[in-house]
């Protein structure tokens, strides 16, 4: 049953804002999102619940709301496998049935198992797999109509690099899922196993998967933590809403580059966020994923922690090219200027 509530914003959620992972190895992660997968590296800066632990974000050339990826770092939490309740994949979208062979030759190349899901055809064909620390991510050809949000590299043809985010496969039944994503404005498609939102310019899909017969993890190196969407500029509207549902809500925390509030569904931690300040509120384009970004809190620390924490080499240019190449003559402009929001 859809929880009734009177106070809901007049805007519907936009979508997907990112997704966020638990990685013990920073530089392993940098180099698996952004040399393999082709990422941008948009952000290198901390968790801001901490004073010493990176917060890593990786997307497409801008870092547009809804292509990111992120990382907290905990390297002394322990390895863990999705249980009931918990996120089960990340969902990434490409454009084409042969982007899936694309991927499936790439990934082989890099020592990397996949499994192609194609023989159902009332289904979306998709790419299992897992990366070095086994976040479970599935690359799917979508039929959603979101506007592509890549990075383009040279190192993997247009037609087949990532275009963003399409949602999240939760471990948990479509029931389960039901009470609180009805109440956020998602729709029930049963045929496809999934919740759909549709935002003004975005759109989220949520996924379940079969209930493992396997704990729930609160916090572990390998489990996606939570799934984003995107509040634009009524987070305190949403925030209060979400809280009048069937699951508690936290008080929004200014995390420096957007603001946010998180509930613990049945099926994951859901992250409401606003659409900025964003990544440029205390960097230029150009420093982006280069620059250790800081909040006013954390600043005074900065000569410590770039003495102290692990450093980071980010294995692409600004263009795309990848550092250990020639880079290109003349350049590429796919790092133009920009003036842009998370």
């Amino acid at each position: 049953m859809t929880t009734q509530a009177t106070n809901r914003p007049p805007r519907r959620l936009d979508g997907n804002h990112h997704i966020t992972g638990i990685t013990a190895d920073v530089q392993a992660n940098v180099d698996f999102w952004c040399r393999i997968m082709g990422l941008k590296f948009v952000k290198k800066t901390l968790n801001f619940e901490t004073t010493f632990r990176y917060h890593t974000y990786f997307g497409d050339t801008e870092g547009k709301v809804g292509s990111v990826v992120t990382f907290l770092e905990f390297n002394d939490v322990p390895k863990g496998r999705p249980g009931r309740g918990n996120h089960h994949s990340a969902m990434l979208r490409v454009r084409s049935n042969e982007a899936l062979d694309y991927w499936m030759d790439r990934l082989t190349r890099e020592q990397i198992f996949s499994e192609l899901i194609r023989l159902d055809p009332t289904q979306p064909r998709r790419l299992v797999f897992e990366d070095f620390e086994n976040h479970k991510v599935e690359l799917i050809v979508s039929d959603a109509k979101d506007k592509p949000l890549a990075f383009p590299v040279p190192d993997i043809p247009e037609q087949f690099q990532i275009t963003g985010i399409e949602g999240i496969r939760s471990n948990a039944t479509l029931d389960d899922l039901a009470p609180y994503a009805e109440h956020l404005g998602y729709v029930r498609n049963a045929a496809q196993h999934r919740f759909e939102l549709q935002g003004d310019t975005k759109s989220s899909r949520w996924y379940t998967a079969p209930v493992p017969d396997l704990p729930f993890q609160e916090f572990a190196v390998g489990v996606w933590h939570h799934l984003a969407l995107d509040a634009h500029e009524d987070l305190a509207g949403w925030r209060d809403y979400s809280a009048s549902g069937p699951i508690p809500t936290t008080p929004v925390y200014d995390h420096h580059v957007f603001d946010s509030c998180y509930a613990q569904s049945p099926g994951g931690i859901i992250e409401l966020t606003s659409a900025g300040p964003g990544f440029l509120v205390d960097q230029t384009f150009e420093e982006l994923g280069e620059k250790l970004a800081l909040s006013k809190r954390v600043e005074p620390l900065r000569a410590r922690l770039e003495r102290e924490l692990t450093p980071i080499t980010n294995p692409r240019r600004a263009d795309g090219s990848l550092r250990n190449e020639p880079a290109p003559a003349g350049g590429r402009n796919g790092a133009a200027k920009q003036t842009v929001r998370t």
